[in-house]
């Protein structure tokens, strides 16, 4: 029993794997606030099922705290600083740096 429950979880894996693979298209390629917005939470909601982490750039596109869909331009501000990148989600109002954070005397 337990070979048939391991290819299974792991066909399953792989169809969530897929599909959110699809949605990250969907989302990044939509400039509708709504379908994005979608996208966004199912692809929250089929990666916590099945323990999908997000890779690379896609983890960015996505705000932490309102689970919303970060549309450069639209919906979110990104300011480039010393080594370092300041992304302001414009409907939460949440501030995120992604690189070395230096305080200046």
């Amino acid at each position: 029993m337990s070979r048939n429950r391991s290819k299974r979880s792991r066909s399953r894996r792989a169809v969530a794997t897929e599909a959110i693979k699809d949605l990250e298209c969907i989302m990044l390629n939509n400039y509708d606030t709504d379908i994005s917005n979608s996208a966004a939470s199912l692809i929250l909601r089929i990666g916590k099922k099945h323990g999908i982490r997000r890779s690379g750039y896609y983890g960015f596109s996505i705000c932490r705290k309102c689970k919303k869909a970060l549309i450069p331009g639209i919906n979110y501000r990104l300011r480039i600083r010393s080594k370092s990148l300041k992304k302001t989600c414009l409907d939460c109002e949440e501030v995120r740096t992604l690189g070395p954070s230096f305080v200046r005397d």
